[in-house]
């Protein structure tokens, strides 16, 4: 009896001392969550995994281990979830249980988070008591109760700045105790969970907008009694079509990494591991398959295009308002050449007007003093009189202009603030009649009362006072800064732009 314990005691304590006892696998960048529970969820997809693993292939009971793992997310990324159930044999001893895992993904930034994971398992231990082979078959060890379940706790935390990232994870929190043997008091048999401690780092550099990632890796994985393990690789992605990738495992083997995308869902992956080891040839290589199904697309691909979407609809608003801003600026544009062309041809005819006009003046002034000089006093007062009459009756003319034409009156009343000084006050839009007769010197002509108003509003912003009046002649609008009495005051307050104070196109209006 003694020796068949000591047989167990070696067989199980040398699986201890010698070995990790967490499931060794390959794959685990595709499977992150199975040994840190905060990547639950973490990259927005719904997927199942079955994975199968055969490790020194030339021993016999050498270790092999299946997983099947269930991962996925909430709508708002906040919160990932996921569960597996596992069997991993080495020889006699067994282990099998199943885990779930829930994850909080706390959102700093668009490129920085922090992720906690929290799992709760039930692993159940088993020693094959048919596998041992003693003379004597009625050893009462044999009968005693060789399976035990325990449960544990896992815990871990993911840190993402940017395209890095910086975990760790401390599976086997709680480290049972496991008694195979409760009816051989001397020297009962024990089983002893280790708390393990797993810290992992990887840096993805993104190619073609992120179609294709590279990404560097180191992972750790240590206990209190064995000696850590350090794994760094290497490993390239391109998401339409396959992935590939390498790695170094210190003490153990070298592995490579290879997988294709079958479908936009399915994807089939097989790593191998060459034992580097004194005993590599011995023992033989590691084979390990993969088979990944995603349900629909990933939950952060399609926020990402939601979000992109919503760019894109706030971009051609923008756009569309643009449009409509240049339409309305082509408009006035339209409206201020028209009007342009038709104020220099008024100008150049008022100009004119006031020529002729002077022109009559002075010569009607000639006619009464040339007959007062040849007809002699006698008849002066009548010549005289006679050119006095003709002076009169053109300067009667040219006030009377516009006898029939009656214009909006839209008086403001009281004192204008402007920021062109230096006229009379009375001189302002705003304390003049709009439309009355005179000189109005305008910033714009328009077709349209509503884009006349427009350039009103915008004079206003910057402290100018304006007024609109319409010509009944033409049917166009005017906005006008300022009224003179004379074309001559009007015309040096044009081309000087009021002394300097107004940087736009002026033009004059007479009525």
């Amino acid at each position: 009896m003694k020796k068949l314990v000591f047989t167990l005691a070696l067989v199980v304590g040398s699986w201890t001392v010698q070995a990790q006892q967490l499931p060794l696998i390959s794959n685990y960048l595709n499977t992150a969550h199975l040994f840190n529970p905060a990547f639950s969820g973490l990259d927005g997809k719904t997927e199942i995994t079955v994975l199968n693993r055969r490790q020194w292939t030339d021993i016999q009971g050498a270790p092999e281990t299946q997983f099947m793992a269930f991962n996925g997310n909430r709508e708002d990324l906040k919160f990932g979830y996921s569960g597996y159930a596992f069997n991993d044999v080495t020889d006699i001893v067994s282990r099998a249980g199943f885990y779930g895992s829930y994850a909080w993904h706390v959102k700093f930034t668009d490129q920085n988070s922090l992720s906690l994971g929290l799992g709760a398992g039930y692993v159940n231990n088993t020693i094959n008591v048919g596998g041992i082979r003693v003379q004597d078959a009625l050893d009462p060890v044999l009968f005693s109760a060789l399976n035990r379940a325990k449960f544990d706790l896992n815990f871990g935390f993911n840190l993402k700045f940017g395209d890095f990232s910086f975990g760790a994870a401390v599976p086997n929190i709680l480290a049972p105790k496991v008694d195979f043997s409760d009816n051989y008091v001397i020297s009962p048999f024990q089983y002893q969970y280790m708390r393990h401690y797993v810290v992992n780092t990887q840096y993805d550099v993104n190619l073609q907008k992120g179609l294709m990632t590279l990404s560097p890796f180191v992972t750790v994985r240590a206990n209190e009694v064995t000696i850590p393990q350090v794994d760094a690789g290497l490993m390239f992605n391109h998401k339409e079509y396959f992935f590939i990738g390498a790695a170094y495992r210190s003490s153990y083997a070298v592995t490579a990494n290879t997988g294709v995308h079958l479908t936009e869902n399915i994807t089939l992956g097989y790593a191998y591991d060459f034992s580097l080891n004194t005993y590599g040839f011995a023992l033989g290589n590691s084979h390990e398959f993969m088979l990944r199904y995603s349900f629909g697309e990933s939950k952060k691909d399609k926020r990402l295009e939601n979000e992109l979407k919503k760019l894109k609809d706030r971009q051609n608003r923008q756009s569309g308002d643009l449009e409509d801003l240049l339409n309305d600026r082509l408009d006035e544009f339209k409206d201020e050449v028209s009007a342009q062309q038709k104020e220099l041809f008024d100008a150049e005819k008022e100009n004119l007007k006031g020529e002729l006009s002077e022109a009559v003046s002075q010569a009607a002034a000639g006619s009464g003093n040339n007959g007062f000089n040849g007809n002699g006093a006698a008849n002066a007062g009548t010549v005289g009189g006679n050119g006095a009459g003709a002076m009169n009756n053109g300067a009667n003319n040219q006030t009377g202009a516009y006898p029939n034409i009656t214009y909006p009156q839209t008086p403001q009343g009281g004192q204008v603030k402007s920021n062109i000084k230096g006229y009379d006050p009375n001189q302002y839009a705003g304390n003049v009649q709009a439309g009355s007769r005179g000189y109005y010197v305008t910033a714009g002509v328009f077709g349209s009362v509503t884009n006349a108003n427009k350039l009103q509003a915008r004079l206003s912003k910057q402290g100018i006072a304006s007024d609109v009046f319409q010509d009944p002649g033409n049917n166009m609008y005017y906005v006008f800064l300022l009224k003179f009495n004379n074309y001559e005051s009007a015309k040096q307050a044009q081309t000087s732009g009021f002394n300097g104070q107004y940087g736009g196109k002026l033009w004059i209006k007479s009525l």
